[in-house]
């Protein structure tokens, strides 16, 4: 019989799914640096983001032990899930705490939360918003946003529960919505298997870049095409990650199609986090101008594989030009965006090496970092 406390985590969309981006592997990565100390189980549906199949060969509605996360894992059929079957399962986990991502959810935020509110539910509940509550995500469908925010905070639900905030950024925005909440800072964790640092082929005047990120406004893949118009260099932009939003893609396939001779681009579709350390092993710059990030999973990625980043000011990853790892850029225009892409373009293979080693170095430093646990104790106590 296990003397750890047990954690409940409520995400709608796990491992293997990656549809969803950041949140997925925020859980993962959390459950791997926290199985030794705490029993951890991951309620979630069978489905990925966007999806309408369920995975293939997974079990569903019954407990699967996930050896490699160290965690036991529930697949509830999206289809058939019940207020009653989340309720049940809590009460047969008996779990010290229950962790919740996101804010919106009504299976798997909303419906605990009342819970909570009406004393059925004893454990300590923590809300990670998870960046839902920057001024760039709620811009997005506000009017369904905002009646939530304001019945969160009628009924007092912020005095029942703790907040996680992954950067100081995320504790402002959730005191800025909840004043007088419980708020604990503590920082993602990224991918602690690192590889070898490997080099790639790097010849003065072209450069290969890739973006890796859903399709959709926020991201500003668009920003990006119209930085390239600019740019005089040869370069090849490969384009990853989920078409969500259909509209914006078209229009951003209507400005693929007005890029000059020497700017190459083509998209390869959604990738398994397991498949993008080799597409970053093939590009010099990873590069993504998005308008609000809470971490940027795919980012430090990129710095693991050893590839120098090219990002808005709009992410917890700064000061990165003192580090000669990247730049982190406002998105005034898209001149500076499209000045960084030309000095790379004419990085030489000694130049390029260079901030590729930085870059790598500076992630595996970050990585290793022994005192990201310590405010996760704090969290879970």
């Amino acid at each position: 019989m296990s003397n750890k406390k047990k954690i409940l985590i409520l995400i709608e969309w796990f491992s293997p799914g990656f549809k969803a981006g950041g949140p997925i592997q925020s859980c993962v990565n959390m459950c791997l640096a926290l199985q030794q100390a705490y029993e951890i189980f991951v309620l979630t549906t069978d489905t990925d983001h966007g999806e309408t199949l369920p995975y293939q060969c997974i079990a569903t509605n019954k407990w699967i032990q996930n050896d490699a996360l160290g965690v036991e894992v529930y697949y509830a059929q999206k289809a058939t899930l019940s207020a009653r079957q989340i309720k049940k399962i809590i009460a047969d986990v008996q779990p010290d705490f229950v962790y919740l991502n996101l804010l919106f959810s009504p299976h798997f935020v909303l419906y605990p939360l009342w819970l909570k509110l009406v004393g059925k539910l004893s454990a300590q509940v923590i809300v990670c918003p998870r960046g839902c509550l920057y001024n760039s995500a709620l811009s997005l469908k506000f009017y369904k946003k905002k009646p939530l925010l304001l019945l969160y905070k009628w009924l007092g639900v912020h005095k029942l529960i703790r907040f996680h905030a992954t950067n100081t950024r995320e504790e402002k925005a959730i005191l800025q919505y909840f004043q007088g909440s419980t708020v604990i800072t503590a920082n993602n964790f990224p991918n602690i298997q690192q590889h070898p640092f490997v080099t790639c082929n790097k010849q003065a005047g072209n450069l290969t870049c890739i973006f890796v990120a859903r399709l959709v406004p926020i991201k500003n893949l668009l920003y990006l095409l119209k930085a390239l118009m600019t740019v005089k260099a040869d370069v090849t932009l490969t384009i990853a990650g989920p078409a969500e939003d259909e509209v914006y893609w078209e229009t951003c396939k209507q400005q693929i199609a007005q890029l000059p001779s020497n700017i190459q681009c083509s998209y390869i579709g959604p990738q398994a986090n397991n498949q993008l350390h080799q597409l970053l092993l093939h590009n010099h710059l990873f590069i993504l101008p998005t308008a609000g990030e809470n971490f940027g999973h795919a980012i430090i990625e990129a710095l693991l594989a050893g590839r120098p980043v090219l990002i808005s000011d709009q992410t917890p990853w700064l000061n990165l030009a003192e580090q000669h790892v990247g730049w982190h850029l406002p998105l005034n225009n898209t001149t500076d965006f499209a000045a960084v892409i030309e000095e790379v373009a004419g990085y030489n293979q000694d130049a390029f090496d260079n901030i590729a080693k930085n870059s790598w170095q500076y992630a595996h430093n970050f990585s290793q970092d022994t005192n990201l646990i310590k405010p996760y104790l704090q969290l879970f106590s």
